[in-house]
């Protein structure tokens, strides 16, 4: 018995650190790699080719992965693409060939959210409250670990929905509210917004509302927020106060401040894409930046940000990597919505609240472009579809 567990363990390696690890470093998608292949290794030992060959059949979206890796590939040849994004690219495609999806059933889905969910409050009360940092100078950017938590809020939400034992429920239960508190001290005001769209969402889509009492859920649902809010009354009240100032400052011109440099970046978009709609500019983006300023077409302000993107992924996507680019990777968030009627109602709602959240976020942050969430995305996404396609029952 142990020994199975200890094969169980390794083969989940990458998931585990992707709910504990994946918080402590800025470089912790490097790590994730050599969980990947620990993953890989005991899986060809333990299976052989048997997973392979089924995954490599069955898995769609395997095939969606070699097509933008392999213009990726190009890109970085051709003017320079982030190595980080290939190297989640490779490593995702090369487990879920191997995984043997039916160890990420419902009861381990559960235990990772448990276990990443906690996770994520220690590291967030520990950097922003006990140590007063930064958000920038935590050890994993706030963006991506907001993103990190919402995903982890949409697993929790969609568990609950899907559990009948009490004990389950009200486990689950505390790790939504876990989950919201992280998202809230994070004072990430996109990633939090689609948490909240992404949990509307499929809450619309699951609860049948003539046979629940919409009064009670609508008296717990006020008192539940009501509770967060008055816990944590101080870092909301502190981000209502900093989004008005900013939006203040924008009515009367300035653009310096967070939101205002955002706008400045999305505007500049048509300029940096002028001459390379097709292929993009690839990693010359700082450059291009270089060249607007000494033409006088942008802002001082915006040339001393000197940004590696421009906080916005489909911008960014056409910018860095053309129309084609774009189109690609547009259809790495179309796929789980396009592949949901064949999946159970399980996956499918587990499949389309990743997608929102990411889909949401990208509007004004590049969550693609990170390899922690990249990760996150890639491999849930590409285990869901393998237990829609499969057509399994919810375990």
């Amino acid at each position: 018995m142990f020994k199975k567990y200890l094969i169980n363990g390794l083969i989940l390696l990458p998931f585990i650190w992707l709910s504990t690890g994946i918080y402590l470093s800025k470089d912790s998608d490097k790590t994730m790699v050599i969980m990947i292949l620990v993953s890989i290794i005991t899986s060809l030992m333990t299976f052989g080719i048997k997973e392979i060959k089924k995954n490599i059949i069955n898995n769609r979206f395997i095939w969606l992965l070699l097509i933008i890796l392999s213009y990726l590939l190009f890109s970085y040849f051709y003017h320079g693409v982030s190595s980080r994004e290939i190297r989640a690219l490779i490593a995702s495609l090369l487990l879920l060939i191997t995984f043997p999806h039916q160890l990420l059933n419902k009861k381990t889905l559960l235990i990772i959210t448990v276990i990443g969910s906690i996770t994520g409050l220690i590291f967030v009360i520990y950097f922003s409250i006990i140590l007063k940092l930064g958000r920038g100078d935590w050890p994993l950017n706030a963006i991506p670990f907001s993103t990190i938590t919402a995903v982890y809020l949409i697993f929790s939400i969609v568990l609950l929905l899907h559990c009948n034992n009490l004990k389950t429920q009200i486990t689950t239960s505390i790790i939504v509210l876990i989950n919201i508190s992280s998202l809230i001290l994070s004072e990430t005001r996109g990633t939090l917004l689609a948490g909240f769209i992404a949990i509307i969402f499929i809450l619309l889509k699951t609860l049948n509302f003539k046979k629940i009492n919409l009064k009670i859920i609508a008296t717990s649902i006020i008192i539940i927020i009501s509770g967060i809010f008055l816990v944590l009354k101080h870092p909301i009240e502190q981000r209502i106060e900093q989004t008005a100032v900013e939006y203040h400052k924008i009515e009367a011109g300035n653009l310096t401040s967070s939101i205002g440099l955002r706008l400045q970046l999305w505007d500049s978009a048509p300029i940096l894409i002028k001459n390379n709609i097709l292929l993009g500019v690839g990693n010359n983006v700082k450059n291009e930046i270089d060249n607007l300023y000494k033409e006088n077409k942008i802002s001082q302000s915006l040339y001393n940000l000197q940004p590696t993107h421009l906080h916005n992924q489909y911008l960014d996507k056409i910018v860095k990597n053309g129309i084609l680019g774009l189109l690609l990777f547009i259809s790495l968030l179309l796929f789980p919505i396009v592949a949901s009627k064949e999946r159970n109602t399980l996956y499918k709602q587990l499949s389309l609240g990743v997608v929102i959240i990411f889909g949401i976020s990208s509007l004004t942050d590049v969550p693609f472009n990170h390899g922690q969430t990249l990760f996150i995305y890639l491999l849930f996404i590409g285990v869901f579809n393998m237990f829609a396609l499969n057509n399994e029952k919810v375990k």
